[in-house]
C-alpha cells in the first residue's frame, strides 16, 4: 500500500448508511467499514493508513463517544490526532453539537447531506484537495508550484480585514495557527537574510499546499507563517499543527553543502474556546503562544497555557 493512502473508517451499525457514505467518499478516498465500535478500535490500532473516522452515535459494543474517548486518550499519536466526524440527524440541536465539539468531535455529517457537502467536510478537515490527489496519480505529474512571493508585514492586518469581508463578523468557530522556524535566529546570524528568507518561503509553500480553499495563509516580517481557518474545532487545528510540524521535521535542507533538519513550533488560538476574541486578538494570541513554544525549548505546540512537546 502506498504511503500516501488516505483511508476513511466508517463506523455505523446500519449497512445502508455505511454503503451510502462509502459510495460518496470512495472516488477520492480509500474506505473501510466497521459495524461496531470495538472492531473499529482494533482497526485503528492495526491500520496506520486511517486518517479520519466517520462514526454514528450508537454503534454496537462501543458507543461513538466511548470510541472517541479512547481515540483522544490513546498513547499512539497517529490515533490521538485523528479527525472524528459524528453522524447526526438533520435536526440535531446546536447545543448538542457544541457538547460534542467539547468532547473532541471535529465536525458533523447530517443524514441526508448531499455527496458534495460530505466530501467538502471530510476534505476540509484534513486540508485534502481531491483534485490534487487525482493529479498526483496521473502518469505525468503536474509541474511543482513556484514558491509564492512573501507578503509584507502589513498583510497580517490585511488578513484580518479580508476575513471579516469573506466570512462575516460572526463566524462561530475560527482557528488561528502560527508556525515558526525554531532555528530562525541562528540561521539568520550564520547565513544571512537571503538564505533564511528562502527557508521561510519553503515553509510557507508547504502550508499553502496543505490548507483548504477557505483558509488563508501569510508570512510576516519575522518569517513566521499564520493560517486562519474558519469553521474548524480546536481539536482539528491542533491535529493539523502536529501533522505540519512532523512533516517539516522529517525533511531537511542543504545550506552550503551541509544538511539541516527543520524544527518548527506552533501556537494555536481558537474561538469559542479562547473566548469571543476579535480576529486581531486571535492572531496576537496565537503568535504569543508560538513565542511560548520557543521559550520552552522549541519543537512544541502551545494551544493553551500549558505547552506540549512536538
Amino acid at each position: 500500500m502506498a504511503d500516501n493512502v488516505r483511508r476513511i473508517l466508517i463506523v455505523e451499525p446500519s449497512r445502508v448508511v455505511r454503503a451510502t457514505l462509502a459510495k460518496h467518499l470512495r472516488e477520492h478516498f480509500d474506505v473501510r467499514e466497521e459495524a461496531d465500535g470495538e472492531s473499529a478500535w482494533q482497526t485503528l490500532i492495526l491500520d496506520p493508513f486511517v486518517v479520519a473516522v466517520v462514526c454514528g452515535p450508537q454503534p454496537e459494543r462501543l458507543s461513538g463517544f466511548d470510541l472517541l474517548t479512547r481515540i483522544r486518550a490513546s498513547k499512539i499519536r497517529r490515533i490521538r490526532d485523528l479527525d472524528f466526524l459524528l453522524i447526526v440527524s438533520d435536526s440535531e440541536s446546536e447545543q448538542n453539537k457544541q457538547l460534542a465539539r467539547e468532547k473532541g468531535v471535529a465536525d458533523f455529517i447530517a443524514r441526508g447531506m448531499s455527496p458534495q457537502e460530505i466530501l467538502a467536510i471530510v476534505s476540509r478537515l484534513g486540508r485534502w484537495d481531491p483534485t490534487r490527489d487525482k493529479a498526483a496519480a496521473a502518469p505525468v505529474p503536474p509541474p511543482a508550484p513556484a514558491i509564492p512571493p512573501r507578503e509584507p508585514a502589513g498583510s497580517w492586518e490585511k488578513l484580518t480585514a479580508d476575513l471579516k469581508e469573506t466570512h462575516g463578523a460572526t463566524s462561530p468557530a475560527i482557528g488561528v495557527l502560527a508556525f515558526g522556524l525554531d532555528q530562525h535566529a541562528a540561521l539568520l546570524e550564520r547565513f544571512g537574510t537571503g538564505t533564511t528568507t528562502a527557508i521561510a518561503e519553503r515553509i510557507t509553500r508547504v502550508l499553502r499546499e496543505k490548507i483548504g480553499p477557505r483558509d488563508s495563509v501569510v508570512a510576516n516580517a519575522e518569517a513566521d507563517c499564520c493560517i486562519i481557518s474558519p469553521g474548524n474545532t480546536p481539536a482539528t487545528c491542533i491535529a493539523f499543527a502536529r501533522r505540519v510540524c512532523r512533516s517539516l521535521a522529517s525533511s531537511e535542507v542543504k545550506i552550503r553543502g551541509s544538511a539541516f533538519k527543520l524544527v518548527v513550533s506552533a501556537g494555536v488560538a481558537c474561538t469559542p474556546i479562547d473566548g469571543s476574541l476579535s480576529r486581531e486578538a486571535l492572531i496576537a494570541l496565537a503568535t504569543q503562544r508560538l513565542a511560548q513554544a520557543r521559550q520552552h525549548g522549541g519543537n512544541r505546540i502551545v494551544a493553551s497555557d500549558t505547552p506540549e512537546a512536538g
